[in-house]
């Protein structure tokens, strides 16, 4: 973290004092600025009284647990973003808590850095949103096909939390149909569906929209799927899962890439009609 750079307030919740206690000076030292609660109670009388960043709060704890403690902070800081912490994993509470807002979902024990690279992000999108007024030009509007639909379910709120702007379809017929009704800069497709594949998807696309850029996602990666997929035109191939922040990156410079080639076939359009003008 730089000089430069704010000091991110952090609100850091557990029920264990030896885990907290432990993870505050890693914490301070990458620049952050810890406030300790050992309570969801203790918590939101914190919360009514400062102003923070990110919450990291753990699931379980004693008294009012951490997904309802996670639901008042909602209720009084919408735009806060909480990473919720535990070390019981449980996948359905998990998709429910994404849907509802939670900005990442880590299980113990977590790495340091890790930790600490989805607090920065998570504070840096929260400081954007709340500081930067969206520009129409700036939003990125994601076709996202997949027939898992868990996996959608999970993922679109956690792009949508990131600024991304997500429609769904849960096969290569229903993106098509969509396609006509709405204008996408990126779709993030599934190779494997019923139906029609990704690969056979990608290629209707490029006929509807030649600038619609596509990135495709897979669970078990075959050369031949890779060599067919980047030859029709895929802006990259990916492996499922990805970390969430790592997808955003690939689908803002995805949006980038289209962005550029539509500005070069106006130019090229533009010089082409002005070299049919007589002189």
């Amino acid at each position: 973290m730089s000089g430069s750079d704010p000091t991110i307030r952090l609100l850091l919740v557990d029920d264990e004092r030896d885990f907290l206690h432990a993870l505050e000076p890693g914490l301070a030292r990458r620049g952050f600025d810890v406030t300790l609660a050992e309570t969801g109670m203790a918590a939101l009388d914190i919360l009514a009284q400062e102003e923070f960043d990110a919450v990291v709060l753990d699931v379980k704890m004693p008294g009012l647990d951490g997904v309802d403690t996670f639901r008042e902070i909602k209720r009084m800081a919408p735009d806060l973003p909480v990473v919720l912490l535990t070390g019981h994993g449980n996948i359905q509470q998990a998709f429910e808590t994404s849907r509802e807002g939670v900005y990442e979902y880590l299980t113990k024990p977590c790495d340091m850095e890790e930790i600490a690279r989805v607090v920065r992000s998570a504070a840096t999108r929260g400081r954007l949103k709340r500081e930067t007024p969206r520009r129409v030009e700036d939003e990125i509007h994601l076709l996202l096909v997949d027939d898992d639909v868990a996996f959608v379910r999970s993922l679109t709120p956690a792009l949508e939390r990131r600024g991304i702007r997500v429609s769904e379809a849960h096969d290569g017929g229903n993106a098509l149909e969509v396609m006509q009704d709405h204008a996408f800069q990126v779709a993030l497709v599934d190779v494997v569906m019923e139906g029609m594949d990704g690969l056979t998807l990608l290629g209707r696309m490029n006929e509807i929209d030649p600038f619609l850029e596509v990135i495709i996602l897979t669970g078990n990666p075959q050369v031949g799927d890779v060599r067919r997929g980047l030859k029709e035109g895929a802006f990259d191939y990916l492996t499922k899962p990805q970390p969430v922040d790592f997808l955003v990156e690939v689908i803002c410079a995805a949006r980038e890439q289209g962005r550029r080639r539509r500005e070069a076939a106006r130019e090229e359009e533009v010089k082409r009609i002005v070299s049919k003008r007589p002189e």
